[in-house]
């Protein structure tokens, strides 16, 4: 399970803030966020490593898209298909979120395990969602986005719903400092101790959440927030400095 929760063009100021947990087996090794240089005409980003398959499951690209993927729940699973966290790599290759949604969707049956892919720059947001019977992708308007593991209609799981319902309920005029500590909140939080996957914050013994990433992007204002675990204990660490030379795409 992971949360990823972005608030697209509604933040005065700020017209793209991410706010990220993300849930994994505790074996499975990884780095934390770092730039990597452009290469190949493909403009430099910021992402965390997959140490594992190689990809990532977010960052951002110096001219200001950002890319976040969620796994989907299914029960055909199969493990010779590409890794979903380069399809990340391969999409924060692209200069807007439009070029994405434009040009990713296609080939993906058949060569991936199903996702939710959100792409979204400050000014466009997309979300792909790849199911075991195809792919699709929409324009968001703007608004709060929540994204996990289920569809937020989906009977199974209530967890897209009631995050949502606490997301909608924040105050987006607060200042960005006070904004961000009440996403932090949130991804902090816990549902009912039976079912430790219906949290934001995920704990079991083989699996839970690993890290949280908060990141804010705007003209004037940008903050990039990162704990090495999950962030009802672990402290989030300003990164901020990784943010230098990425551009905002703001209308």
């Amino acid at each position: 399970m992971c949360t990823l929760i972005v608030l697209d063009r509604v933040v005065p100021g700020v017209p793209l803030l991410v706010a990220s947990n993300r849930d994994e087996y505790f074996r499975r090794p990884a780095a934390p966020p770092a730039r990597v240089a452009s290469r190949d005409g493909r403009p430099a980003f910021v992402a965390p490593q997959d140490l594992e398959a190689g990809g990532t499951w977010m960052g951002l690209n110096d001219r200001g898209l950002f890319v976040g993927l969620t796994n989907r729940a299914t029960l055909r699973r199969e493990d010779d298909r590409r890794s979903r966290g380069l399809l990340v790599l391969d999409a924060l290759g692209r200069s807007s979120a439009e070029e994405v949604a434009a040009e990713m969707h296609e080939g993906l049956e058949g060569a991936y395990n199903p996702f939710h892919l959100l792409c979204a720059d400050g000014h466009s947001a997309h979300l792909t969602v790849l199911r075991d019977d195809g792919a699709s992708t929409i324009a968001l308007d703007p608004g709060a986005h929540v994204v996990c593991n289920h569809d937020p209609d989906d009977p199974g799981s209530s967890k897209v719903r009631d995050l949502q319902q606490r997301v909608d309920a924040l105050d987006v005029g607060l200042p960005l400092e006070a904004l961000m500590d009440a996403l932090a909140e949130v991804l902090s939080s816990h549902a009912e101790p039976g079912n430790p996957l219906s949290s934001a914050c995920v704990h079991t013994p083989d699996y839970g959440t690993r890290s949280s990433t908060l990141i804010a992007l705007g003209p004037e204002q940008r903050r990039y927030w990162h704990s090495d675990g999950p962030p009802c204990e672990a402290k989030y660490r300003d990164l901020g400095t990784l943010l230098d030379g990425v551009a905002c795409r703001a209308d």
